[in-house]
C-alpha cells in the first residue's frame, strides 16, 4: 500500500506505508447477526495493542457475506 503525500511545493508523492496493518475480523453473535458491541472491541483491542493502521472489510473479514447496510454498519461504528 502506498500513502499520498504533498510536498512543500504542492506536488503530489507516493510513499510505502510502514507498520502492521492487521486485517480487522467481523464480529458476529450466536444467532449469526453482527455484533457491533464486540466490534468496536475488537478494533480498541488492535488500536491499543499497537496497530499502526486496520484493514476494515478485507478479504478476511467476511464481508462477502455482509449486506451492504451492515458494511455501512461495520465501517462507522
Amino acid at each position: 500500500m502506498k500513502e499520498e503525500i504533498m510536498s512543500a511545493t504542492g506536488r503530489s508523492s507516493t510513499r510505502p506505508y510502514r507498520g502492521v496493518f492487521p486485517v480487522a475480523p467481523t464480529i458476529f453473535d450466536d444467532g449469526g447477526r453482527l455484533d457491533l458491541e464486540g466490534q468496536k472491541r475488537a478494533i480498541d483491542f488492535m488500536i491499543d495493542a499497537g496497530s499502526d493502521g486496520l484493514c476494515i472489510l478485507a478479504n478476511f473479514s467476511e464481508q462477502f457475506l455482509l449486506r451492504d447496510e451492515e458494511r455501512e454498519a461495520v465501517m462507522t461504528t
